[in-house]
């Protein structure tokens, strides 16, 4: 008996352990199932007008659909703001008109219920809607219309299609036509099949999407535009829209555009998949841009003239709007938890263009911002890439460094390989995280589902912490063995990290020893030998930065020093000279000044001046005199804005930034010597009069800070009128911070930081409640 229990006993143990089986913890996502949908649109044809005085769309939409249902009960559009004139139904010998009670608005939504024997499963049918649209602010923008707004651009303009035609999810062909002033252009997406004059002093644009795309990626504009036209390598048409009067600014702006197309189809092996390529610029934009199909939409405060490309060009912009052409449009994300897919794959391709055109400094410059605002949103939480809950600094920034770590782990050729099957086997499709996955397995035979699942499926990132020690073996043979503990905190959802991590050490005869390990124990032990055992200058764990991670690696001095002036790559010095802030200046001058001597690029010249902005030795004040004059305007600025109060000895340098071909460099040229030698403000500001600057008159903005702050204020009235609704966000916005600083209210400010409290552009609405919650306290 005493036999057969341990028996059961044993059984009953081993059965136990094998059900211990391991398993894997996903963050839940709300935006992880797709929509359900009773019918799937296939074409729409609309007819457009606009009332902009009255914030008023009225428009004829037909929608070619076909029912996925046994029964079709109801069918809901989005339709905000919206009122009805008439419904009806067509099909194969059908036409049936709706009564009013066969819809209704629910709401945001259109709910129109079809009488249950009219549509049969899988057939097609054509739906007509008459409508009327009043939207609110958000869906589309009347911009410069109203009376208080008189001297502002006019302008029509939406990026989506919500709030101004029916909407439900769908990928859809579409023959669009707009009608208004002939006195206007417009701007759609597909092709422009014809331009029709109207004898009621009206023109009608007729835009054509053959191929279909995803409804939500529809755009319009209209203003007083004209447009160039270019073509790529391969023939694809570019149209580049602007400002008519501002043609100076056409080709600061989209400079390098035919360049852009030619790379994309190289890079994704597959050739621009719709018949043209045009972009415009709007009034207020709230953000930097957005990729409609074939029509990108920009803010105006990019559409620049030469002298404004060192604050912001439109360079990375153009490009990741252009990469959604392919990755969102032609191919979109199904669901809003594989949002990535879109926005990680153009914030990665701009970057690697960068690459292509400004060199590896600047890829790794990119690529140093990105790393800073993934690990400041890692601070908040572990979202993963692969989640809708993620956040900006996920889908687009963190998402760009894994994918670069991909074709790291991949090689060029499989990643090559992977993406351009990804887009040929779901083009004009949705797709999903998995279906890239198996895109790579297929190209490539391989399977890099642990690759996602560390760093798309799950959150986190490694934090390693480096040391390492020379050591010699009873035989007398030396190595430095390097220690690598992952720190990070081991939770359900974030695991120990498996990667392919680099090592070098650089000895004093400036040769080195390295090689590749995976690293993926808690802690692991990398051994390189030193047969010569040559005295080590530096050692470094993973040069170049390929792998996202926190890492703590404690290097003497004598070390950071070396690293500083002796890595190869520009980022590895860059590190180095972050780490030596801790140090006091005089113990590093001479490096810093050595080091300067040596850099090229303005992310590790400007460190340098900043840790030696309080210095006044001669050595550095000629280190500021030469970058005062650098061809670059980064490390210009670096010192207009670091070295404050400007030397004697280096006044009559700066005072030459006043005519800096910098907009942002005048400004702060003006401001640190008026600061600096305010004795000589009245002759700085009669250099500066006729300066206005670039996004929000920036110049002329400070010039007029500092003028009333020095008791002019005849000029009150100027900076007041800025704030009103008569001027773009910006230049609102510059003005109510202006008077905020100079502590300055009247009635007439009051109203305006009103009126931009209650703006629908977020940067000026929080500029308007700044400056009220200011003098409301």
């Amino acid at each position: 008996m005493k036999q057969n229990l341990f028996t059961l006993f044993a059984l009953l143990t081993i059965l136990f352990a094998n059900g211990q089986e391991k398993t894997t913890t996903y963050v839940t996502d709300p935006s992880g199932t797709p929509p359900d949908l009773i019918i799937s649109l296939k074409h729409i044809r609309a007819d457009v007008k606009f009332k902009p005085e009255e914030n008023k769309v009225l428009a004829r939409a037909e929608f070619i659909f076909t029912t996925n249902r046994y029964q079709t009960d109801s069918i809901v559009f989005y339709a905000p703001e919206f009122s009805v004139n008439s419904i009806q139904i067509t099909g194969k010998d059908l036409l049936f008109k709706l009564r009013s009670s066969d819809w209704k608005l629910n709401g945001s939504n259109l709910v129109i219920y079809p009488p249950g024997s009219l549509l049969r499963f899988h057939s097609e049918y054509t739906l007509l809607i008459e409508y009327t649209a009043q939207p609110k602010a958000g869906a589309i923008y009347f911009i410069g219309w109203r009376p208080e707004e008189k001297g502002k651009r006019k302008e029509i303009w939406a990026h989506r299609p919500h709030g101004w035609l029916p909407y439900m999810d769908a990928r859809i062909t579409m023959d669009m036509y707009y009608t208004f002033d002939r006195k206007f252009n417009v701007f759609a997406n597909g092709d422009r099949m014809d331009v029709s004059d109207n004898p009621d002093s009206t023109k009608t644009w007729h835009y054509r999407m053959a191929k279909n795309h995803p409804y939500f990626s529809t755009a319009i504009v209209i203003g007083d535009y004209n447009f160039s036209s270019s073509l790529s390598a391969r023939g694809v048409p570019l149209e580049f829209w602007y400002y008519r009067g501002q043609e100076d600014k056409v080709k600061p702006t989209y400079q390098y555009t035919e360049a852009m197309m030619d790379f994309l189809e190289k890079e994704t092996g597959m050739n621009y998949p719709y018949p043209i390529y045009r972009q415009a610029p709007v009034i207020d934009y709230m953000y930097g841009a957005m990729e409609t199909t074939t029509s990108t939409v920009f803010g105006d405060f990019i559409f620049i003239d030469p002298h404004a490309f060192w604050q912001r060009n439109y360079i990375n912009t153009n490009v990741h709007e252009m990469a959604h052409q392919w990755f969102g449009n032609c191919v979109a994300h199904l669901v809003n938890k594989d949002v990535w897919l879109t926005e990680s794959f153009a914030t990665y391709y701009a970057k690697i263009f960068e690459k292509s055109v400004f060199g590896k400094d600047q890829f790794q410059n990119v690529a140093n911002d990105e790393l800073n605002l993934a690990l400041s949103a890692a601070k908040s939480n572990n979202y993963p890439v692969g989640s809708s809950m993620g956040g900006n600094a996920r889908i687009y920034q963190k998402g760009s460094l894994v994918l670069a770590m991909l074709r790291n782990v991949m090689g060029d050729g499989e990643f090559h390989d992977a993406i351009k099957l990804y887009l040929d086997r779901y083009s004009f499709q949705y797709a999903q995280t998995s279906d890239l996955i198996r895109c790579i397995y297929d190209a490539t035979g391989k399977s890099y589902a642990w690759f996602f699942e560390e760093w798309i499926l799950h959150g986190g990132e490694p934090d390693y912490k480096v040391s390492y020690t020379v050591l010699d073996d009873t035989t007398g043979k030396r190595s430095t063995h390097i220690t690598v503990t992952q720190m990070q905190e081991i939770t359900n959802l974030v695991g120990l990290f498996r990667m392919p991590i680099l090592f070098e050490v650089h000895y004093k005869d400036q040769k080195s020893d390295s090689r590749v390990e995976w690293i993926e124990n808690k802690t692991s032990e990398v051994i390189i030998p030193n047969e010569d055992k040559k005295p080590i200058d530096f050692v470094l764990f993973d040069p170049g930065r390929n792998v996202m991670k926190k890492v703590t690696f404690d290097k003497s001095f004598e070390e950071l020093s070396a690293q500083a002036m002796r890595a190869s790559e520009m980022i590895d010095r860059y590190d180095a000279l972050v780490a030596l802030r801790s140090f006091p200046v005089s113990q590093k001058k001479s490096v810093l000044l050595n080091c300067y001597m040596k850099e090229t690029f303005h992310l590790t010249k400007t460190e340098i001046i900043d840790q030696l902005s309080a210095d006044r030795t001669d050595p550095v004040i000629g280190l500021f005199r030469q970058a005062l004059n650098d061809s670059d305007a980064n490390v210009r600025k670096a010192v207009l804005k670091d070295v404050f109060p400007v030397p004697v000895s280096l006044q009559s340098e700066t005072e030459k930034a006043l005519k800096d071909y910098s907009y942002l460099n005048q400004e702060l040229a003006l401001q640190n010597l008026c600061m600096s030698f305010p004795e000589k403000t009245i002759t700085y500001l009669e250099i500066t009069k006729e300066l206005t600057g670039w996004r929000g008159l920036n110049i002329r903005m400070k010039w007029l800070e500092i003028a009333i702050g020095n008791g002019k204020n005849e000029f009150l009235p100027e900076l007041i009128t800025y704030s009103g609704p008569g001027f773009e966000f910006e230049t609102r916005m510059n003005a109510l911070l202006v008077m905020k600083r100079l502590r300055y209210i009247d009635d007439t400010v009051l109203a305006n930081a009103r009126s931009a409290s209650q703006h629908w552009n977020n940067k000026l609405r929080d500029v308007g409640k700044e400056y009220l919650n200011y003098f409301g306290k």
